[in-house]
């Protein structure tokens, strides 16, 4: 066996380190350029998820909006019927005390009205 030389130890250093160290620089590279995409892609999702969220704010504000609408005007409708139905109840009250009215007049019976004395009460008075 033949004594190694520094500069033939050199040589195998280099021929054994030279494509480790070429191989390492190409993966720190494609690392590096992995890692930028990354960023660039987090930085869109997040400009991204920004937008679909005020969107999605807007669009509920509008529901809100129409809900409450459609609710005033549901409420308002309610209110109108059920006024309308209240003044159908007077209007058949005052009808009907109308026609009690009269025929207690007719039969001669009912109430006076305050203040005017009743002809049997003055008679047994």
């Amino acid at each position: 066996m033949e004594p190694i030389t520094l500069t033939g130890l050199g040589a195998v250093i280099a021929a054994v380190v030279g494509p480790m160290l070429g191989c390492i620089l190409v993966m720190m590279r494609y690392q590096h350029k992995d890692s930028a995409m990354t960023r660039d892609l987090i930085g869109e999702a997040r400009q991204e998820t920004r937008d679909l969220i005020s969107g999605s704010e807007k669009e509920t504000r509008d529901l809100i909006s129409a809900s409450e609408k459609e609710t005033h005007k549901l409420i308002e409708r309610h209110s109108r019927e059920h006024s309308e139905g209240l003044d159908k109840v007077i209007s058949s009250l005052a009808d009907a005390r109308e026609r009690l009215a009269r025929i207690e007049g007719h039969l001669g019976v009912g109430s006076r009205p305050p203040g005017e004395a009743d002809p049997d009460e003055a008679e047994a008075a």
